[in-house]
């Protein structure tokens, strides 16, 4: 229908973003991760020592949705982007 992550609205991002973060922090096999959404600062850690995963907030969300393989989205130190963490 057209209507992608792009188009939600920042605030709800945010909110399934913190919804899907609180879901894998009780998931004693989540890996560590840090997220960083360079478009609206958001910032969440799972964890310490794991990789920083950045990019638009779209980006991130479409990733941790498990809807992208992470298109858009960088680590840092130049990996490449791991595959999201089960959340579900």
């Amino acid at each position: 229908m057209g209507y992608g992550f792009s188009d939600i609205p920042a605030d709800a991002a945010r909110w399934i973003i913190g919804d899907i973060v609180e879901a894998l922090a009780r998931r004693p096999e989540t890996p560590p991760l840090c997220l960083q959404a360079t478009d609206t600062g958001l910032v969440h850690a799972l964890g310490a020592g794991g990789p920083t995963v950045s990019g638009r907030q779209a980006d991130l969300l479409a990733w941790l949705s498990g809807r992208s393989p992470g298109t858009g989205l960088t680590v840092a130190g130049g990996d490449t982007v791991p595959p999201a963490p089960f959340w579900i």
